[in-house]
Formats: structure tokens, sequence, C-alpha cells
């Protein structure tokens, strides 16, 4: 950018003393649009870092700026971690296959279950969920862009909510080509547009185990927003989905109640001074470890459609991650071969 720059300025300074060539004119013209995009994209870049949320329109190149970006690049910073075996690991390459052989296992690794839970003796209800396979419509997108986050950190793509926003009349057929794509489950090279970064965040002062860390993940902008639709087509219906006793992550009901029931039911189990026992799970990373066949089933069961079903197949078994270790990208973490053949299976 910087030589683009100084060719710019010598065009510039030559057309105060002399008329330009079409050839001139038109490479300063050029230059003019990329470093106009450029530095918009230094921007958003310098205001992803800083994290001051509530500086949404201000000049980037201010003191106050860049002292909250080195302060999080310094407590960001993984400077050495601690092995499993407990060898201390300080080069970057030994730090980013630890890393790597944490995730690779918790992200990608296919456990055959000995046993499987036949669904149809749990009485489960079964729904008509028919209208989460009507094709998506310009309207439903254009509706999910609006509710992005225009300045969030941004994943392997690069673009922010703002960019969908602002360039919405220019990249619309574009778009809607995609998600058409998505919609007809055609995935060929459609892992190009599902991939994640993985950044981590210290949990505690003196991190120095991976598990220490907390994993954000910064999705590619594409595949967030096929997500975001489905999430917007399903959101109406998780009230009728899942049972009342669970309450969390669903609109209008709320994690305190189970607190609550808690406390109730232990009072009351007091006061009838007889022996019981309340067991608490963990269900610490939960997700990471669900079978992708077994949610297929349960899903099947619950009465999705084969659309919505071959739609999540396709999303799942084009996904990849890399971690990011001091803002370079790591090893690929993929599904396993297994769990990918199972999942195409359905596609």
């Amino acid at each position: 950018m910087g030589l683009a720059r100084e060719v710019l300025h010598q065009l510039e300074i030559a057309q105060d003393a002399r008329l330009l060539s079409r050839q001139e004119k038109w490479l300063r013209d050029q230059l003019k649009k990329h470093s106009l995009a450029l530095s918009s994209l230094q921007r958003t870049i310098a205001r992803s870092r800083s994290r001051i949320t509530w500086l949404s329109e201000g000049d980037a190149n201010t003191a106050l700026f860049h002292f909250h970006a080195k302060h999080r690049k310094r407590k960001n910073f993984i400077c050495k971690l601690v092995s499993d075996e407990g060898h201390l690991l300080t080069s970057h390459e030994e730090k980013e296959n630890n890393i790597h052989h944490l995730y690779s296992h918790l992200l990608g690794e296919s456990l055959d279950l000995e046993v499987t839970v036949n669904l149809e003796e749990l009485n489960i209800p079964r729904f008509d969920m028919s209208d989460m396979e009507t094709p998506f419509t310009e309207e439903e997108i254009w509706k999910t862009i609006c509710s992005l986050p225009s300045n969030k950190a941004p994943g392997p793509g690069g673009f922010t909510g703002n960019f969908y926003k602002a360039c919405w009349p220019l990249i619309k057929d574009d778009i809607m080509a995609a998600v058409s794509a998505v919609w007809s489950r055609k995935f060929g090279n459609f892992n190009l547009l599902n991939s994640a970064y993985i950044t981590l965040i210290p949990k505690k002062e003196d991190a120095s185990h991976v598990r220490d860390f907390r994993p954000i993940s910064l999705v590619h902008s594409f595949d967030k927003l096929i997500a975001k639709i489905l999430a917007n087509r399903l959101a109406g219906r998780l009230d009728q989905l899942v049972y009342p006793n669970q309450s969390a992550f669903i609109k209008g009901r709320f994690i305190q109640h189970n607190f609550m029931l808690v406390q109730q039911t232990a009072r009351h189990l007091h006061q009838q001074k007889q022996a019981r026992l309340l067991l608490k799970l963990d269900i610490t990373k939960a997700f990471d470890s669900v079978s992708w066949p077994f949610l297929l089933e349960v899903l099947r069961n619950l009465g999705f459609g084969q659309i919505w079903c071959d739609i999540i197949s396709g999303l799942l078994s084009s996904s990849s991650t890399q971690v990011l270790l001091n803002g370079s990208p790591g090893y690929w973490c993929i599904l396993s071969p297994c769990i990918e053949a199972r999942l195409e299976a359905h596609v």
C-alpha cells in the first residue's frame, strides 16, 4: 500500500506542472480507488482490534485508540504454554502443535457409540416442520443482513456486517445465487465459504494451559449469514420444540428459573427429612462432542424434512477451523473422514 500511495503522490505532483496522459490519468484513478479501499479495510481492522465498542464513528488514528489496541494485544499474547505432560513450550511451533493436538481431537474426532437411543420409546412428539423448507426469499435475507452486527471481528473472509449492508445493491444477485445453491443442496466447493478462525482469550491471569483460554469462533461471513437465516426460521418454533424445563437460550425463558427451581426443590426435600440425592451434571463443551449423525436422527424424529437435514449435513461436512496463535492461523481442524462420509450419505 505504501508503494501505491507513493506513486499516487508523484502523479498528483506531476499534475500540477503538466497535463497527464490518458494512461497516467487511468493509473491515478485506479490507485486512488485502491488506496481508499485499503484505508477503509485498515480502519475496520484497527477498530476490531481495539474493541472500543462505543467508538462507532471516530478517528481510528488516536492515542487512546492505539493504547487500547496495544493493551489488548499484550493481554492476549500467548508467550508460553504448558503441555499435559508438564513440559514448558516457548517456541511458536511447539505451542502451535500443542493447540492443534487439543482442538483436532475436540472438533474432529469420531467415536462410534456402542449403544444408541430408541427415540420412539421416549414418546417425543412429532411436529409439522414443512414451513422450515420453503425457499429463501430476498426479503428474508435482507432482514437477516440488517440484524447482523455491523463491526464485529471478521472471520477468514474479512467482511463485516457493515459490508453487506452498504453494498447490498451491488452484491444482491451474487448473494441470492449463493443462498439459492445452499437451499438446492449444491455444496460443491462450499468449504471455501465455510471456514472459521478460533481466537484464544485468557480466562485468568497467567494462563498457561490451552484449557485456560476461552475459544472464540470467528466464522466466515457468508456461513454466518446462512446460519443466521436458519436460526431465525427456527426461533419461532423453539418454544414448541423444547420442553419448558429447559430454560436457557430461548426467547421468553430465563435461566434463573432453573436456580429458583433447584432452591425450592432442595428446601422441600429438606423439610421432608428423608435421604435424597441431587445430581449436578457439568455439560461444558457439550456441543463440541455432539454426534452429528445422532443430531440428524433427532431432527428427523422431531419432524424436520429432508431439505433441512441435508442443509445441516452440508454445513457440517464442509466446515473447517484454524486456531489463531498470536494472530497467525495454525493447522486446519477438519471433520474426520468417517464423520464426513456418514454425513455425505444424507446429502
